[in-house]
């Protein structure tokens, strides 16, 4: 009988232990939880290896997809120039087609000083289409040699790479080119670039040769109307209305042309009268 006892206590003790509500213990339930994750990340990662093959065989991978033709699109300094873009781009023929970001190549032709705007375009199976909008060189720096020029926001373009860069400009004098660094914006031009803006659009009879801000009281500049008569104009600095001052310049060039006068210098620096000497 005590041998019967023991049997049973011994089978007792090999049945699955249970809680109370009879389903299988914590440690089990872990253990096929775990099991299961582990089957689930093995397809995932099969999954992801097989598609990244795939896409590799499909695209990056695929000579269908190796560039062959850089196409730009630009009426400036860089048309026709589409091999040195390329290489200032670290762009080259023969690399993958999808192994080119757009954004980043945008970015890296928006770093070149005399881009303006860009759009990075990839045209299957083998093209990068370029197009660029050059800033549009308004001045000289310092001196008519100078190897600085500026857009219309005061942004410093190196003269041998910006358009334009054969066509006479006006040079703005009485400014230091000492630390001027390609790329950067020139604040304190902002009335002057404002003067030679408004010749641009508004008066074409008057081109501005040259404009000293020497003097923080007056801008002197010299300019030659309708190609013909040269003059030196004073104007009150800080002028916010330019329009009207060149206005007023302009009928006093024709009233003088008119009458004969032989001056040469419009001072309208005393609330817009106009002395002509």
């Amino acid at each position: 009988m005590k041998d019967m006892a023991t049997g049973s206590t011994n089978t007792a003790k090999k049945l699955p232990v249970k809680n109370i509500a009879g389903v299988r213990s914590d440690r089990e339930k872990w253990m096929r939880a775990l099991a299961a994750f582990l089957v689930l990340l093995a397809i995932v990662s099969l999954l992801v290896v097989l598609l990244q093959g795939t896409k590799r065989w499909l695209f990056t991978e695929n000579p269908r997809f190796a560039i062959r033709e850089i196409e730009l699109q630009n009426n400036g300094f860089w048309q026709n120039k589409s091999n040195v873009l390329a290489a200032r781009l670290d762009l080259r023929r023969g690399d993958n087609l999808f192994m080119v970001r757009p954004a980043e190549l945008r970015e890296r032709l928006m770093r070149i000083p005399s881009v303006e705007s860009c759009e990075v375009t990839r045209i299957l199976p083998d093209t990068i289409h370029l197009r660029v909008i050059e800033r549009i060189p308004r001045a000289v720096l310092s001196n008519p040699r100078s190897e600085w020029v500026v857009d219309e926001n005061g942004i410093v373009i190196p003269r041998l790479e910006s358009m334009s860069v054969s066509l006479p400009l006006p040079v703005i004098l009485g400014i230091s080119t000492a630390g001027v660094t390609p790329g950067m914006k020139l604040e304190p031009l902002s009335e002057a670039l404002a003067l030679v803006m408004q010749t641009v659009r508004n008066f074409p009879d008057i081109s501005i040769i040259a404009i000293n801000l020497r003097n923080p009281e007056k801008l002197e500049f010299v300019m030659r109307y309708r190609n013909r008569k040269v003059c030196r104009v004073l104007i009150p600095a800080r002028n916010r209305n330019l329009a009207y001052l060149l206005s007023v310049l302009q009928t006093a060039i024709i009233d003088a042309e008119r009458s004969g006068e032989t001056g040469s210098t419009f001072d309208l620096s005393f609330d817009g009268n106009v002395i002509v000497k």
